[in-house]
């Protein structure tokens, strides 16, 4: 079906989930008795008929369907073809309806009121997946309203690319046998009126009552279309117009007739209520026959409510006023021509009453204009609609060649400067023009093609468009004279001796040229359309800078991001660790994640989300992986550590973090950020977790099965007064601990259900566990980013944990020493056996002295040689440098040379204080 599936088709495919149609039960329904000739089949025929040599060439079939989108007129090209859609029950009287049949091209063009083509597995019908067809609805071009559906429809092989085109020609012509035949009514009826110069005569101002005086001047403006609409129908007809204030009035309109023909159709109003005026002899008469073409302009439309009749309709002898010069102006002075006098007709009956009367008359070419004005009308709402769909510089330009063509256009180029695509500032290095979007007819005979770097001639209407910033035609009407002078890849010889270059500009900055070219029998562009050209330009142009600046910004974003990730995590005998940092495809938030090594052998593992898309979320996220970092280097308890973030991200938010600075209250806010922090200890295979909103983390079992953890869930950072807690759980070695972003999963329970299905299974690596979960949940299919860690747990030997309890007794000193030098022994370290009796020596004499019972010394091997002694006092050792006098005040300065670092971590039952001996100081001794 495609990379993109049109808006069309999935909003219809939504209507029928969402009425529960079934694909594999969805038939046509039995056929109804229709009238084969009504209006829109008098008006199609001709044109279908005029058409079906065309069809006979081909294996397509072209169905008229109704504003119900029923079968009315279908037309093939042989009698095969013809038998095999009467076998499918593509019969007159079937309905082809959404509600019915769910997406079909007949039906979705009808409620969607623009051509859709729908294909293949497209339609929501099994049955019609081996066809492709194109609908276009059939408009009234003076009321907008839908008459109907022209499809072209096929088997997928037999589809052809000219057959949409035909569709939407075949439709065209329809509705300008609709136009013609409207034209020429209001042609004929204003005709007739003017001939009779029977023109009712007006009440004053005084004696037209205070309803419609009171009106204000939005509702006459109403009360004008809505008469003007009445008067171009031509017949009897009434409708209710809703005004401000509540008040409701009623037009209705009643076609006058003379002994001379019809002289016009009077719109009559009512106002909450009041009495109807009735008219001499007004009477309906059937719709008089067609005229010629008047050989002189007729005038515009006149609204003579209140209002004294302007020149335009003068009807006597008086001469136009002198201070208008008619000499080069001949529809002005056609207007001067007398008008024959016709004989009177009986006098109208005298007014009275409260309402007034309002009378409209409508120009010969009122139809066509109010059809041209609807057609732009409905082009400048496809743009609104189309334009600017996705936050991307080529599809962009791609979707204002869509609409521009054909209605618009044969043919439409889109040049941008290199800086707009590439999502940056200009510069002179990204000046170059390329390429972006061409389409349309005979795009073969241009020598560049999309992607390619495009060079104008700098006498070119594009090159000269661009340097003065000006819209630039040819023809231009106002100004004949020689052709104007191509680019090298557009000239006349191709087939276009007409277009336009407008300027792509977006605040104030040019961003590159868009070329309208029309084919020969298209004609050249005029005023209007040059507007139109502008205004379109001039939205795509906002798009794409809006695309532009949003590409510059993530990528700004992204490269904040990738050097603030921990693409290398810490080695750690704790846990083996993979991740992934899967960026959005639209828009990028703070996702992070960290390991982080901590005393004892222990590992920190940290993953939390930044509300936000922006820059500010980059930065917040940078300022809060750092704040976890410190406070982890503290080793302070999971639930300390996320109270202390929620302090952070509230001042944050108050613009009183750092010296002065002020955060973005509307793009930099931090609250709602969530973060889950767990710390697991090899020696204990226990792990502790607090989450700050975040999605509880998932545990794969040894077995293989899988489990998402309950924990005690707090509210997000940022909220104040929040108190979070901790949870422990056991991690036998074997078990994996996947930490996530609620990217990954999202709202969906069946997103989660994928997660756990492709964590289950057991023995796995951390990266395969990784891979497992990228191959269930494509990234592609993720709307926000998301950030995945994997540890998979260890233990830590049995035999490399030795442990003490220590009584208060200074002798308990020698023995410690003593027990640690025949543990060294055991693993090879001798080499390190005075640090390590140095070290102990100094912390287990500090806990007797300074600390409270129970007191216990630890010694672990793991990536180096750990020593702990841990009391329940709460007070921590400080180093000092003691003077030369002094006996005592060296043991901490001491520990503090030999480690390679040391600490104090406070437990529920008091604190440990620790140092790490690295072991390549023993490497180092072995080799002197």
């Amino acid at each position: 079906m495609g990379e993109k599936v049109p808006h069309a088709i999935l909003n219809s495919w939504r209507r029928c989930q969402a009425t529960g149609l079934d694909p594999d039960k969805l038939d046509f329904a039995d056929p109804v008795e229709l009238d084969l000739d009504n209006e829109l089949v008098q008006m199609a025929h001709p044109v279908i008929e005029h058409y079906r040599p065309v069809l006979s060439d081909t294996k397509a079939v072209l169905i008229l369907l109704d504003e119900q989108a029923r079968l009315l007129l279908r037309c093939e090209g042989d009698a095969q073809l013809a038998r095999a859609y009467d076998r499918a029950k593509a019969i007159p009287g079937v309905c082809y309806s959404e509600d019915l049949l769910g997406t079909t091209a007949g039906g979705t063009a009808l409620l969607a009121r623009r051509p859709v083509r729908v294909a293949g597995s497209e339609h929501h019908a099994r049955r019609l997946y081996p066809f492709t067809a194109t609908g276009v609805p059939i408009l009234d071009p003076l009321t907008g309203h839908a008459r109907g559906v022209l499809t072209i429809s096929c088997r997928n092989e037999n589809e052809h690319p000219a057959m949409g085109r035909l569709a939407r020609e075949i439709a065209r012509a329809i509705e300008q046998r609709f136009l013609e035949r409207s034209t020429a009514r209001e042609r004929t009826l204003f005709e007739a009126y003017l001939r009779t110069g029977d023109v009712p005569r007006l009440r004053p101002p005084e004696e037209t009552g205070p309803l419609l005086r009171e009106l204000t001047g939005t509702d006459h403006l109403l009360l004008e279309e809505k008469a003007a609409e009445l008067i171009a129908y031509g017949k009897r007809a009434a409708v209710e117009v809703a005004l401000s204030h509540g008040r409701v009035a009623t037009l209705r309109s009643l076609p006058r007739t003379e002994p001379v023909g019809v002289v016009g159709v009077v719109a009559q109003v009512r106002i909450e209520g009041g009495p109807w005026r009735e008219l001499a002899d007004a009477s309906v008469q059937p719709e008089p026959a067609l005229l010629e073409r008047p050989s002189r302009p007729l005038p515009a439309a006149v609204n003579t409510g209140n209002r004294p009749v302007p020149a335009a309709m003068n009807t006597t002898n008086r001469p136009v006023p002198a201070a208008v010069d008619t000499t080069n102006q001949p529809a002005l002075a056609a207007m001067n021509t007398p008008v024959p006098a016709a004989s009177p007709g009986p006098e109208p009956k005298p007014h009275t009453g409260t309402d007034p009367w309002l009378f409209l008359f409508g120009e010969p070419e009122v139809g066509r204009i109010a059809a041209t004005a609807r057609k732009r009308l409905r082009l400048m709402y496809e743009a609104m609609a189309e334009i600017g769909q996705t936050l991307d510089v080529a599809r962009t330009a791609e979707e204002l060649a869509e609409v521009a063509l054909p209605e618009f256009a044969d043919m439409v180029t889109v040049d941008l400067h290199d800086y707009v695509t590439s999502g940056q500032e200009p510069s002179p290095e990204t000046m170059g023009l390329r390429r972006t979007a061409v389409k349309g007819m005979q795009q073969q005979t241009l020598s560049v093609a999309a992607g390619e770097p495009v060079h104008y001639l700098a006498s070119s209407a594009q090159a000269r468009c661009l340097s003065e910033e000006q819209t630039s035609r040819w023809p231009d009407p106002r100004n004949p004279g020689p052709e104007t002078p191509w680019t090298v890849d557009l000239a006349p010889a191709a087939g276009f001796p007409a277009g336009v270059a407008v300027p792509l500009l977006a605040h104030g900055r040019v961003l590159g040229v868009a070329t309208f070219l029309r084919a020969a029998p298209s004609g050249s562009f005029d005023d209007d359309e040059l507007w139109l050209a502008e205004e379109l330009a001039s939205r795509t142009a906002l798009s794409m800078d809006n695309a532009r600046r949003f590409a510059r910004e993530h990528a700004m974003v992204l490269a904040l991001r990738r050097s603030m990730t921990p693409w290398d995590v810490p080695e750690s005998s704790a846990v083996e660790v993979a991740h992934r940092c899967v960026p959005a495809m639209t828009g990028a938030r703070g996702d992070w994640h960290d390991v982080i090594p901590l005393s004892g052998a222990r590992v920190a593992l940290v993953v939390g989300d930044v509300a936000g898309r922006d820059l500010h979320a980059a930065g917040a996220m940078a300022r809060l992986r750092t704040t976890v970092g410190n406070f982890a280097a503290l080793d302070m308890p999971p639930e300390d550590i996320l109270g202390y973030l929620d302090d952070l991200v509230r001042s944050l938010d108050h613009g009183k973090a750092g010296e002065g600075e002020r955060t973005d209250r509307t793009h930099g806010r931090a609250t709602g950020t969530t973060c889950a922090y767990a710390v697991y200890d090899p020696t204990s295979q226990r792990c502790a977790i607090a989450s700050a909103g975040h999605p509880a983390p998932a545990v794969v079992r040894p077995d293989g099965s899988v489990e998402f953890l309950d924990l005690p869930l707090g509210p997000p950072l940022g909220r104040g007064g929040s108190v979070f807690e901790t949870a422990e759980v056991d991690l036998p070695e074997g078990s994996s601990l996947v930490l996530y972003t609620r990217g990954l999963i999202g709202e969906s329970d069946g997103r989660k259900r994928r997660l756990r299905q492709a964590l289950a299974g057991p023995g796995r690596t951390a990266e395969q566990t990784c891979a497992a979960v990228l191959d269930a949940v494509p990234p592609a299919h993720l709307a926000d980013e998301f950030t995945l860690l994997v540890a998979r747990t260890s233990a830590t030997p049995a035999d490399h944990v030795a442990c003490w309890d220590v009584s208060p007794d200074p002798a308990m000193v020698a023995q410690v020493r003593a027990e640690v030098d025949r543990l060294l022994a055991a693993w090879d370290m001798e080499e390190l056996g005075f640090s390590a009796e140095l070290v102990f020596s100094e912390l287990v004499t500090n806990a007797i002295r300074y600390g409270r019972e129970p007191i216990k010394a630890r010694l672990l091997l793991d990536n180096s040689l750990i020593c702990e002694v841990s009391d329940a006092g709460e007070t921590s050792p400080r180093p000092r440098r003691a003077a030369d006098t002094d006996e005592g005040g060296r043991g901490l300065y001491l520990v503090a040379q030999l480690a390679e670092r040391w600490g104090t971590r406070y437990t529920r039952r008091g604190k440990v204080i620790w140092a790490e001996l690295s072991l390549t100081d023993r490497d180092r001794l072995i080799e002197s």
